[in-house]
């Protein structure tokens, strides 16, 4: 067994809570600007803050989303959030942020948190979900599309004054 799949046997994927506000700021900001670099411009990036991230992640967990954490090595590497769907009235859910550290990437950390936000939504009564993604983000799409997830819609927003692409992807449930 290779050291990936001793680190998969290690993942750990569990439900967040408040206590977790510190760790999932950090990991949040820290995959953006890992994510983001090139996509986003830098002088956003660069602004992003550990502690409004952390007054953001209070009030989240404080509410009625469904939110996983993955834990691997003793270390959170990723998260996932969903709740009802904001803006795709095909759609009763949505998952609303995906995002796993670029070092824990490949290992089926995606895939776990991605799975637990489904199951969540399914059992709160939102079977189906959307997610948005940048146009630009080639991996997240491919990520997505590997999953089976289908592009629905398209949409544009403004972000540190450029416009930005978005692709929705549609997930239906298959039972």
């Amino acid at each position: 067994m290779g050291p990936e799949q001793a680190h998969v046997r290690d993942l750990v994927i569990r439900r967040a809570r408040a206590s977790d506000a510190t760790a999932l700021a950090r990991v949040q900001v820290d995959s953006w600007r890992e994510t983001y670099r090139g996509m986003l411009p830098e002088a956003h990036l660069a602004a992003l803050s550990y502690a409004g991230h952390e007054r953001l992640w209070r009030r989240t967990l404080a509410g009625p989303n469904v939110t996983f954490l993955a834990v691997l090595g003793g270390q959170i590497v990723g998260f996932a959030s969903g709740g009802r769907s904001r803006t795709h009235r095909g759609f009763s859910g949505e998952l609303q942020l995906l995002y796993v550290l670029r070092s824990a990437q490949g290992r089926g950390v995606g895939r776990a948190l991605f799975d637990a936000v489904h199951y969540g939504l399914a059992v709160a009564g939102m079977p189906d979900l959307v997610v948005w993604v940048l146009a630009a983000n080639k991996p997240a799409r491919a990520f997505y599309e590997h999953l089976g997830l289908e592009p629905v819609g398209r949409a544009s927003s403004l972000l540190g004054g450029i416009r930005l692409e978005e692709v929705a992807y549609g997930w239906r449930d298959r039972a």
